[in-house]
């Protein structure tokens, strides 16, 4: 079996770092706003964490496994030579998107262990923020692309997600009258 580099989870790893930054930032901001209630903020972050996690590497793994079988397929029929995905290298994949996943919610939940609620969300929205910027820059630079054009854009999407969940949240706190 080939080892696999780091490079070659790096997807998996990005995948997981992304995803689970809108996604905690999208439960943390629209729990806050919907209850103001720092428990109930932690219980929805750890729940939802651990199952996009689930989600996250699952999906990852059988999305490689799949694009292995198309593959190994065309290289079969077209005599196509080019390179295969290992399943070590899905698995680890997959592996890597879980972990970063659940670390990226970890990350994004201490403030709220330490602060107060209002505090907490400005916190963990500017360490997501940070993070997807830094994320974008990384990824510019190993596709050569602008890397202040690219962290922008993915610090764009966070505050996206961030004010459409806090959007949400607020009106599910109308709705149902909770404080």
């Amino acid at each position: 079996m080939k080892r696999t580099s780091v490079l070659q989870v790096l997807g998996g790893a990005s995948f997981g770092l992304m995803d689970g930054i809108i996604c905690a930032l999208g439960i943390i901001i629209g729990v806050a706003a919907a209850t103001s209630n720092t428990t109930t903020v932690i219980i929805a972050g750890v729940i939802g964490g651990v199952a996009d996690a689930f989600g996250n590497s699952i999906g990852f793994y059988i999305s490689h496994l799949a694009e292995r079988g198309v593959q190994k397929h065309e290289k079969a029929k077209n005599k196509v030579n080019h390179k295969i995905y290992t399943r070590e290298k899905a698995l680890l994949s997959g592996i890597a998107s879980f972990l970063v996943t659940v670390l990226t919610f970890g990350v994004l939940l201490i403030p709220f262990v330490l602060l107060p609620i209002m505090i907490a969300s400005s916190v963990s929205f500017a360490i997501a923020i940070v993070a997807l910027a830094a994320l974008g820059a990384y990824v510019a630079k190993l596709s050569r692309e602008s890397a202040w054009k690219t962290s922008l854009w993915y610090a764009c999407l966070g505050v996206a997600g961030a004010v459409v969940s806090y959007w949400v949240g607020s009106q599910l706190k109308v709705i149902f009258g909770t404080q």
